[in-house]
């Protein structure tokens, strides 16, 4: 079971918890001119040292407690190197020291995901023998996806509350790997979409529009994603024997903006909707289907 997997077997229902090892760094960060009506939000620090995984993705552990996370959306982070220079996550080094400034707020799963980083910043490089202590857990987080099985997937994202992270469900996919020297290629015939009980989605409960990511366990190569309103699917169920019944050609969709970067995908969601994310990936492509009610 890859690292990806495991978070999401785990992290599923998105409690959260404080992240081990912060503390308050007493700096305060204002939004807005007028004094009077000034948010502050506090944020916090902690330090880590930089690990990568068998497939190049990024791990930290906590230099305080020796906890492994997952800076998950470090894309949207600022990133500087020891010269204060910015810099991209690939630039991050294993047995680089990174001081990690975030909103503190870390998912409950083994190891945590990390979704609040605001900046990450080189305090040490150090050096590739500095992060070999760590060889064994990497090693225990890490085995290479089953090349047979489609590529999985968990939506994050984070609301006043909480940062939650669902498992969508898996709609469909074509394919192909390689097996005793042949390529063998499998194709999930599913329901439409739109033709599914809504009880029978995963749900991502908002009440009004956010960002959102798919975080995909390997490289994508492209992304389209679709939505109907779950308003006109459930009258149409209304006058169908069942939703397998629904004429999906009367319901047509709306096309969603979303940037692929790599293996996260990220789009605005809003209460109200169906969404389907289709991917294309090297071995084929794969649906990925979710509802906000």
């Amino acid at each position: 079971m890859n690292l990806r997997i495991a978070i999401i077997a785990l992290a599923c229902l998105g409690a959260v918890v404080g992240i081990a090892g912060c503390a308050a760094n007493g700096t305060k960060r204002a939004e807005g001119s007028d004094a009077g009506q000034q948010k502050e939000q506090q944020e916090l620090e902690s330090t880590a040292m930089v690990l990568r995984l068998s497939d190049g993705s990024l791990l930290l552990v906590d230099q305080d407690t020796e906890t492994p996370f997952v800076p998950t959306a470090i894309g949207d982070a600022e990133i500087a190197g020891i010269d204060g220079a910015a810099i991209a996550p690939e630039d991050l080094e294993p047995g680089n020291v990174v001081r990690i400034t975030g909103n503190g707020i870390m998912l409950e799963s083994y190891p945590g995901q990390y979704p609040g980083i605001t900046r990450v910043e080189v305090i040490d490089e150090g050096a590739p023998e500095d992060a070999a202590v760590y060889d064994e857990l990497v090693a225990q987080l890490w085995s290479e996806p089953d090349p047979s099985q489609p590529a999985s997937a968990s939506l994050d994202y984070t609301t006043d509350l909480a940062a939650v992270s669902l498992m969508p469900l898996t709609n469909g996919f074509t394919w192909s790997f390689k097996e005793d020297g042949q390529m063998r290629t499998v194709v999930a015939d599913v329901p439409h979409p739109t033709q599914i009980s809504r009880d029978d989605i995963p749900d991502a409960r908002i009440d009004s529009e956010i960002e959102a990511t798919l975080a995909l366990d390997r490289s994508a190569r492209s992304v389209s994603v679709t939505r109907w309103s779950e308003d006109d699917i459930a009258a149409a169920t209304e006058k169908a024997a069942s939703p397998s019944d629904i004429d999906a050609d009367a319901l047509p969709g709306q096309q969603v903006e979303a940037a692929l970067v790599d293996s996260t995908v990220t789009l605005a969601i809003e209460p109200g909707w169906r969404y389907c994310v289709k991917v294309t990936f090297g071995e084929g492509t794969v649906s990925y289907v979710f509802t906000v009610r």
